[in-house]
């Protein structure tokens, strides 16, 4: 028979588990203080605006057009984890973009930590020990039996927990942007959404889910998802948005994003020049010069949409 060492352990590893991936679930609730943690001292008062979600203040960055160039309102979503003036691209674009004739409202996206699967869910099951080893061809059936269930019921806790992530931040998403009327009021023209890496999925799956309002135009850069299942939809989802899209891919992006990127191009709308285009960076998004190729690219992109569609 199954030693009660052994036998213990089988019902308490996934107990333990299931503690965690609680934990986890816990956690989500500091999505909102994650946020409000943000030090923005450095920035003119102006520009630092608050957005209410469940009762909590959540940072936006609102900057002006220069000039008298006035197209629109650009919405700049940072990578999952960071913040509205994120280093790098985002806080280029946030600033660069006013004297091509944007305005720019820089949100801040869900945090990251929240959106990896709970800590100890790959646990492997401990090794018997060697006094523990000395049982029937039976009871190891029956122990191997035990070890399947057990796995197989973590599995669909991992996967359940996982998409109550999911959910958690498309609604601190979905919350953040029923604002941005209000904040944008005074500046008339288009739309454009500017969503990079994983937050561009995010924004991509509420498109695509009739959620979110559809920009004019969007830009996305090295889009992805760290869900397989949600990586491999992504180009089908993306292709369906009836929308101006400039998909901006570097050679630094994600395994996952680079993995999408010939079928992100081939799944989109045949003979539809202003509804898909894709540019490919020939240097590393770090670099500075990479960031002033993309408003480049972003410019143009502009201008041919304004084009096909102008400002009533």
């Amino acid at each position: 028979m199954i030693t009660s060492m052994k036998f213990s352990a089988i019902l308490v590893h996934p107990l333990t588990l299931i503690s965690l991936i609680c934990g986890a679930l816990t956690y989500i609730g500091s999505f909102i203080a994650w946020a409000s943690n943000a030090d923005y001292s450095y920035l003119p008062a102006s520009e630092v605006k608050q957005l209410q979600v469940e009762n909590q203040s959540v940072p936006a960055l609102l900057r002006p057009w220069i000039g008298n160039k006035q197209l629109g309102l650009a919405i700049i979503v940072p990578a999952l984890g960071e913040h509205a003036d994120a280093p790098g691209l985002p806080g280029y674009l946030r600033r660069e973009l006013n004297e091509a004739g944007w305005a720019t409202l820089a949100l801040t996206p869900p945090s990251l930590l929240a959106s990896k699967p709970p800590i100890g869910l790959t646990d492997s099951e401990p090794e018997p020990e060697p006094a523990q080893q000395n049982v029937s061809a039976n009871s190891k059936q029956l122990n191997r039996s035990a070890q399947s269930t057990a796995a197989a019921s973590t599995t669909s806790i991992a996967l359940s927990a996982q998409q109550t992530l999911v959910q958690q931040q498309q609604d601190f998403m979905l919350a953040s942007m029923a604002q941005l009327d209000a904040l944008g009021k005074h500046f008339a023209g288009k739309r454009m959404l500017i969503v990079m890496g994983d937050s561009a999925n995010l924004i991509i799956e509420l498109l695509a889910s009739k959620r979110l309002p559809m920009p004019d135009l969007m830009v996305i850069v090295n889009p992805y998802s760290e869900l397989e299942s949600a990586n491999k939809a992504l180009p089908e989802k993306l292709a369906a948005l009836a929308i101006p899209v400039l998909d901006i891919q570097s050679k630094d992006g994600t395994a996952a994003s680079i993995a999408t990127q010939v079928q992100r191009r081939s799944s989109a709308p045949a003979n539809a020049p202003t509804r898909y285009s894709q540019q490919v960076l020939a240097l590393d998004l770090t670099l500075e010069v990479a960031w002033d190729n993309s408003l480049e690219l972003i410019e143009g992109f502009v201008s041919r949409i304004n084009k096909a569609y102008p400002n009533g």
